[in-house]
């Protein structure tokens, strides 16, 4: 079996990376910047939770977005350093999504319910299930 048989999945996983997230650089965007169409999407104490986060969380969520598509986009070139950059934005988005579920006041969950903690956790899921991956195709060397 040759190297591109094995690795056939690479392309469509890195595309589907690259999106997801894009997706989430999106809602740092437009939340950063108070896009109100988008902010209008949450209730008004979460748009106002989502706003106001202490400085550490906003750097750590920022890092897990913008971590996440820049791993993401190398991924997508096959680029070693993908790993490396996606392992950091899942940390990130882990200690992000920490906060928010079991320290922040109010939790993620008495502003948001069950759904936003599902999201969070889901999104955190996500970002190191795309870590894991882009580790084990630099494993195999499908990555430069």
């Amino acid at each position: 079996m040759s190297e591109e048989t094995e690795t056939w999945h690479l392309m469509p996983v890195a595309i589907l990376a690259v999106l997801w997230n894009l997706a989430g650089s999106a809602d740092y965007v437009m939340t950063q910047y108070g896009a109100a169409p988008y902010l209008q999407i949450f209730t008004q104490s979460q748009a106002a939770y989502f706003t106001a986060l202490p400085a550490a969380v906003d750097a750590a969520w920022a890092l897990a977005v913008w971590g996440g598509l820049l791993g993401a986009i190398l991924l997508f070139l096959r680029v070693g350093a993908a790993a490396w950059v996606l392992g950091l934005a899942a940390l990130a988005m882990l200690g992000c999504a920490g906060w928010l579920i079991g320290f922040a006041t109010p939790p993620l969950g008495a502003v948001a319910g069950a759904f936003g903690v599902t999201m969070m956790a889901g999104a955190t899921g996500m970002a190191l299930v795309f870590f894991l991956y882009a580790r084990q195709m630099r494993v195999v060397g499908a990555l430069d």
